[in-house]
């Protein structure tokens, strides 16, 4: 019987060790350990396995950076998986070419399930981080309505827009914009028309959901 060459990519030896050690108990399994990107390389440049199962934080640039590197040099099936996923990371994962993401609060017989139904086909991705990959996609589809709505302003109006969404007061925006008070006004009303919003608070939100952290940079 072929057996499942399975990849760990982890920096912490113990916790390589512990998942070789669970997975050595099946006759199917076989596992080559990296703890590194580099090591990652260096595993994969003679025979991809089958599965990569690599720690979101691994280093130097992170478990994305070698979901990417897998995507684009073996048909592996890669899985990252952390401790404290977020939306943005599984979206950032599976972006990048990774094939599902699981919690490492796993049981051990819940990773022995999902890395069998890896082979089977099956996309390794729990209930609630299937919901946290919804939620951020749909984040993003509403990030790219607002930002296609913001083009109808110019650049001086996105300029007081984003000064608005920092909580800065009229005669703030027009001492660092060197413009008067009744000028930053009337970029205001202009906004607040272009946009269809009711008022300042709401142009203030508007504009976190279209640019996110560069409101608050």
């Amino acid at each position: 019987m072929r057996r499942t060459r399975i990849l760990i990519a982890d920096s912490l030896p113990i916790f390589r060790s512990g998942v070789r050690n669970l997975l050595a108990r099946e006759s199917d399994f076989e596992v080559v350990e990296a703890a590194s990107l580099d090591e990652v390389v260096a595993a994969t440049r003679v025979d991809c396995p089958d599965i990569a199962l690599i720690d979101l934080e691994l280093p130097p640039g992170g478990g994305i950076a070698a979901a990417h590197y897998l995507a684009q040099r073996c048909t592996t099936y890669t899985i990252l998986w952390s401790f404290e996923p977020t939306r943005e990371t599984v979206l950032g994962a599976v972006r990048a070419g990774a094939h599902g993401f699981l919690h490492k609060e796993i049981s051990a017989s819940g990773l022995v399930r999902a890395l069998r139904g890896v082979v089977q086909g099956e996309a390794p991705l729990s209930r609630d981080l299937a919901s946290m990959m919804i939620e951020a996609l749909h984040g993003l589809d509403e990030r790219d309505r607002a930002r296609e709505r913001a083009a109808v302003l110019s650049v001086r109006e996105r300029e007081v827009l984003e000064f608005v969404a920092q909580g800065a007061r009229n005669k703030q925006i027009a001492h660092a914009l060197t413009i008067s008070e009744f000028t930053v006004k009337r970029h205001m009303q202009n906004i607040l028309q272009k946009l269809e919003l009711p008022s300042r608070r709401a142009a203030a939100t508007f504009y976190r959901t279209a640019f996110g952290a560069e409101a608050v940079a």
